[in-house]
């Protein structure tokens, strides 16, 4: 599958610059944290941190989203985690997409690690830019990865190994003040032998002494802060409102190239997004916290499961008792895993996408040997969590029947009358035209995504 390629380029670099000049326009401290070599005009990341003085993230905010509008930016999503908002910008037209996050400070679950006083005052000049001195840097660098992260890629572990050589006393000092003596004199140590996995696999004990020494200084505003914290959490997985909930479905008959269309979806994605393409999670039909019932009879000692999969129809429909069972078992998949995957997914901002759905019961019954009536089916498929994107391919029978044999013509055919009807359930199911190239497709798809997920800028 193709990687997402970050391009960094003439536009991203003067919506960077502007945005700085009016941040120093307008007075709002900020400095940016670590990767600031080359900019404006080359990003070695995919993104920029903005570490911004607490209390000003709405004039800071309103300042990006002018900045954006200037600059001929189409659309926009904020997405919150704690302090930190990151920010998207993206066109429905071009390959464009800027990630910028603008962070209030460093805290983590609402503990204040390092104050955004003490950091300012640590910064120096690079270009027209406020940076982190390098001692205050690679103290960040590491602190930042093994408490949020809990781990350390190689190439942060040269960058700390280099720069620890050249100033080593300074970011022992900041440790100090951070982790304790004891703590922060063996974590130096093991920097010193380039001993990173015994870092990484302290990190507990490094994130559990820093927000003591934290909740110590700041006992008050620390504990109002880990409320906030939590109620947070608990409105946004556990509720989990649909604004939230990034999900998209796939239907379409076998034949119009669903699986080339999700490849090419989740990679544009990823780039409109500025994210690792890990970040889109693609299920086949169910969540699958249940098993296959064939795979749980077969368990059970009582039937042998049938792996054939060239031919969907192969096996008579059930009978209408147990066509029930059938559907209210498959049913309590989708119920289960919405509250578990989808959730868990709206918690690290995933984008899920389903290679079919539960409206397959609706149009392909048989399927899944389920005879039960049309009414029935549908009524299942509305008592489970709704995608807020519902893609159906849409090609002639004629076209789809030539590229995979598996259905007859006329099956083919009665398909797509039923994947007609679907629009009926909601105004979230939109026509993909699949007789055209795959990258026209991810296109059309393109602009509805942003259109739903992503807030337009009004010229």
């Amino acid at each position: 599958m193709k990687k997402p390629i970050y391009d960094w380029g003439n536009q991203h670099a003067a919506i960077f610059d502007s945005y700085i000049h009016a941040l120093d326009g307008t007075g709002i401290r900020y400095f940016i944290l670590r990767n600031y070599e080359g900019l404006p005009e080359y990003n070695e990341s995919k993104d920029i941190d903005l570490i911004i003085e607490p209390g000003k993230y709405k004039s800071a905010a309103q300042l990006l989203l002018n900045t954006f509008r200037c600059h001929g930016v189409e659309y926009y999503y904020v997405v919150k985690y704690e302090r930190v908002r990151c920010w998207f910008g993206m066109n429905s037209t071009s390959d464009f997409a800027i990630h910028i996050d603008l962070i209030e400070g460093y805290v983590n679950k609402g503990f204040e690690i390092f104050e955004f006083d003490k950091l300012y005052g640590n910064t120096a000049a690079y270009k027209e830019y406020r940076v982190l001195n390098q001692p205050y840097d690679i103290a960040m660098l590491l602190l930042y990865k093994v408490i949020g992260a809990k781990e350390l890629k190689q190439r942060y572990r040269d960058k700390i190994s280099a720069g620890y050589k050249s100033c080593k006393n300074e970011i022992r000092d900041i440790l100090v003040e951070v982790l304790g003596s004891d703590l922060a004199q063996k974590v130096c140590s093991k920097v010193e032998a380039d001993e990173y996995e015994w870092i990484v696999d302290h990190s507990k004990v490094i994130s559990r002494t820093s927000k003591k020494i934290a909740f110590k200084k700041h006992p008050i505003s620390t504990v109002v802060n880990v409320m906030r914290f939590l109620n947070e959490k608990v409105y946004r997985i556990g509720i989990c409102p649909k604004k939230y909930r990034k999900m998209i479905a796939l239907e379409a008959p076998d034949g119009t190239g669903k699986t080339t269309f999700i490849d090419a979806l989740t990679v544009m994605l990823a780039e409109t997004f500025v994210c690792d393409i890990e970040k889109m999670h693609v299920y086949h039909f169910r969540p699958s916290v249940l098993p296959n019932l064939g795979a749980v009879g077969e368990k059970a000692g009582v039937m042998k499961q049938d792996t054939n999969f060239e031919n969907p129809h192969r096996n008579k429909a059930a009978n209408p008792l147990s066509s029930f069972v059938r559907m209210g078992y498959y049913w309590l998949d989708y119920l289960i895993g919405g509250a578990i995957c989808i959730r868990k997914d709206v918690q690290f901002d995933k984008i899920t996408i389903f290679d079919r759905y539960i409206y397959d019961f609706i149009i392909d019954p048989l399927r899944s040997r389920i005879n039960l009536p049309r009414c029935m089916r549908t009524a299942f498929s509305k008592m489970v969590q709704q995608p807020r994107i519902v893609f159906v391919l849409d090609a002639p029978a004629d076209v789809i029947y030539s590229r995979k044999k598996e259905l007859t013509l006329d099956e083919i055919q009665r398909q797509l009358e039923e994947f007609d009807k679907l629009s009926n359930l909601g105004d979230n199911f939109y026509k993909i035209n699949a007789n055209q190239t795959p990258e026209k497709m991810v296109l059309d798809a393109k602009k509805i995504i942003l259109d739903k997920f992503c807030l337009k800028i009004q010229k």
